[in-house]
């Protein structure tokens, strides 16, 4: 690993001769609100999404618990119309979207110049579990909104036609990796120098049953019972797996001259990004998390921070035993273990898990922790397990005390991305 991680650090010296990156808007659908301002306020008060799902659909199941976007009010953002042809995932992107433009002081962003990138972890499941329930018997009548209301591209495609864009338009499915993803891939686009401006992130809404039962009895969902704000657990020696979520969050992305020539407000620098693969399991992690510390490698080395330099690390953090250890082990082993390391969060606990989405409100918050100078402490962490030998925020928040801001995401398949944040 040591020659690995020098080949790493030669590869990317020429980091600095290409566009700085700059995050300048952010976007939120989540479980305790709309906007960044929500999300923030919701981490630094312990204010959980998480709630026992009721109704018919969800009787009997291994697992009720979850954190979904309740009263979503469409109709400030787009027509109905246009609405019915988009999934509820593709609808969470759009509204985050705009909050994010907005958010950036951007009026216009149709145009080459602009990309979009939105990922995915399961796309528009829940329409396509309704269509075929009720044309099971009749297939022939199956409606013609299908494949545009379950396709994983729709978010990007139907956000290119919102915004006009006609730049680069990419989607992709990349499990609970796939939020950070996308703003690798914002990150490189920016760095050819495809567009001037990108709007990376993720959505889910795939709060079904079935997923829900097939999580669960895969073994990694928490089947607890409880007060539901209290059973998403990262990283404490009582976790027995996630609460899945839904949501979506979305950022906008400049290179920074174009943010410094336009007075933009600037949240973070985007230094660098690492993206791996464990190669290893379709659900399980590496349990030694080779593939994390490989991502975390990639994305330290690109930055130009040496290790002492990651002030916070905005953890996975899922909850369920193997995740976290591995997770732990890799951080404490490229920025060091216990109190020697830097401070770790982890939003799941409040927030619960957003599949695809994960790691796209994961880039929010770390873009948030550099702007605020403030790390949010660990939700439900009441005894931290041996095993996950890191720094952990508990009680109060902690004060940032280096520029760099490590955000992880890993998903099943072992797909592995980590993005470096440093402080403007």
């Amino acid at each position: 690993m040591q020659r690995t991680a020098r080949c790493i650090r030669q590869t990317y010296l020429v980091h600095y001769e290409r566009p700085i990156v700059a995050v300048t808007g952010i976007g939120i659908v989540g479980p305790t609100g709309n906007g960044h301002e929500a999300l923030w306020s919701s981490l630094l008060e312990h204010r959980s999404g998480v709630r026992r799902l009721e109704g018919e659909a969800y009787e009997g199941l291994p697992a009720r618990h979850a954190a979904p976007v309740d009263d979503f009010d469409l109709a400030p953002y787009m027509d109905k119309r246009a609405a019915r042809r988009m999934g509820r995932y593709a609808q969470f992107a759009i509204v985050a979207a705009r909050l994010a433009v907005a958010d950036a002081g951007l009026e216009d962003v149709s145009g080459p110049r602009t990309a979009i990138t939105i990922h995915t972890g399961a796309g528009g499941i829940p329409e396509g579990d309704a269509e075929v329930l009720k044309r099971q018997d009749e297939p022939g009548r199956t409606g013609p909104l299908y494949v545009p209301l379950v396709s994983g591209n729709m978010a990007a495609a139907n956000a290119a036609i919102q915004f006009g864009v006609t730049g680069p338009v990419t989607a992709g499915v990349g499990a609970c990796a796939a939020g950070t993803i996308a703003v690798a891939e914002g990150f490189h686009t920016l760095q050819r120098g495809d567009a001037d401006i990108v709007l990376a992130g993720a959505s889910d809404a795939a709060l079904t049953p079935y997923l829900m039962s097939s999580l669960a009895n895969a073994g990694a969902l928490s089947t607890a019972e409880g007060a539901p704000a209290q059973l998403s657990r990262p990283f404490d020696v009582s976790r027995t797996g996630f609460i899945p979520a839904e949501g979506a969050a979305m950022l906008v992305l400049e290179s920074h001259e174009h943010a410094v020539a336009r007075g933009a407000r600037i949240y973070a620098l985007l230094q660098g990004v690492g993206v791996s693969c464990d190669a290893f399991h379709v659900t399980a992690p590496d349990p030694n998390g080779a593939g994390a510390e490989l991502a975390i490698r990639l994305a330290l080395g690109r930055s130009g921070l040496a290790p002492s330099e990651i002030g916070c690390v905005v953890a996975h953090g899922t909850g369920t035993q193997l995740n976290d250890a591995s997770e732990a082990a890799a951080v404490g082993r490229v920025l060091g273990a216990g109190s020697r390391g830097p401070l770790v969060t982890a939003p799941k606990a409040v927030l619960g898990h957003g599949l695809g989405s994960a790691g796209a409100f994961s880039a929010a918050i770390g873009a948030l922790v550099a702007y605020h100078g403030v790390v949010p402490p660990v939700m439900n962490l009441e005894q931290p397990d041996p095993a996950c030998a890191i720094n952990l925020v508990r009680g109060a928040a902690g004060s940032l005390q280096q520029p760099g801001v490590m955000v992880n995401a890993f998903g099943f398949g072992g797909q592995n991305a980590v993005l470096v944040l440093q402080r403007s």
